[in-house]
Order: structure tokens, then sequence, then C-alpha cells
């Protein structure tokens, strides 16, 4: 009989230990920091979660449909664009959409990293914004903001990467996330 209290117990013993392991398992895929993103005054690379591009205006969830890169040939700015809405066209025009944008004046973005880690960060000729549309008016924002953007790959036709950028507004806006964008040279 002791014989058998003995192995219920090594029984039971056994089931808590690897019922522990897979409590840990768990914990360890909900705390994936890749799994979501928050909001943040101050943002590196590392930062950017491994997800297809979302974001956040005004409190509001947005999802993207079209990411586009225009590169204005003449003057050689570079525009990102994270609209919920698609064109007609290719590269045309986007109405009455919602959207994130990420302008460099007079010189190109290029493959590898760009960083502006903090809000009070100033960088010349570059400028991030925002604006919403509310019964066909469009609303523009520019709070301060801060960015980490990897673009991965740029081809004729489309550019690749990831980005986590955060508006300083009362609503703690946002974009975040990896994206292909449609490459327009205008």
């Amino acid at each position: 009989m002791l014989k058998f209290y003995k192995f219920v117990f090594f029984i039971l013993i056994s089931a808590t230990l690897v019922s522990c392991g897979k409590k840990a398992e768990q914990q360890n895929v909900n705390t994936d920091p890749n799994a979501s993103f928050s909001w943040k005054e101050s943002i590196t690379a590392k930062d950017i979660p491994d997800f297809p591009v979302k974001g956040f205006i005004d409190g509001r969830e947005i999802k993207f449909e079209y990411v586009n890169f225009e590169y204005w040939r003449g003057s050689n700015d570079n525009v990102f664009n994270f609209s919920d809405r698609t064109p007609k066209n290719k590269c045309g025009f986007i109405e009455n959409d919602n959207a994130f944008h990420l302008t460099k004046l007079g010189k190109a973005f290029e493959e590898g990293e760009f960083l502006k880690n903090a809000f009070s960060m100033n960088l010349d000729g570059i400028t991030g914004d925002y604006h919403t549309t509310v019964n066909d008016n469009m609303q523009k924002f520019s709070p301060a903001w801060n960015c980490a953007l990897v673009i991965t790959e740029m081809e004729d036709d489309f550019v690749k990467g990831k980005i986590a950028m955060c508006f300083k507004d009362e609503k703690k806006s946002w974009v975040a996330g990896t994206f292909t964008a449609v490459r327009c040279n205008n």
C-alpha cells in the first residue's frame, strides 16, 4: 500500500512539473514583443513589430489597403503614404482617406535604417504627419513625431520595409509593421 501512495505521489509531482513548464511556455508566446505594438515616446528599429502594417489615428484603428512610395524626380523628394483606401489608378490620387505620411525633401530615402528616435529631435527637410477625412472634410495634423524606418529592398516598381512611427497627440496615434509599397515615379 505504501508503494501505491509513493507511486500516486510521484505521478502528481510529475504532472505538476510538466504543467508548470507548459504555463511558462504559454507566457513566452504571449509576451512576444512582435505580437503587438504600443505607442512609445522613444523608438528604435528593435521596436518595429513583425506583422503587416497597421495603425491608430485619433484613437481609431486603421487598416491599410494601400502603401506607396512617391519619388519626385525633379525635386528628389520622397514620400511614404500609408492609406486606408486604394486609388483608382496604381499611383493615382486618393480621395476621402485616412493616412500617414513620411516625407523627405530634396534627398532620397535609401535602403537601410532611418531613425528619428525622439519627439524633440529635429531633422531638416523631413516631416511626418497624418490626415483624417470625415464627411468629405479632410483635416491634416502635424504633431511632434518619432520614427524608425528600415528599408530592406528598393526596386523600380516597389519598396519593401518596416516602420514604427508615433505621434505626440492626445490619442497617441501610430503606424507600425512591415510593408511593400508601390513605387510611383513622378
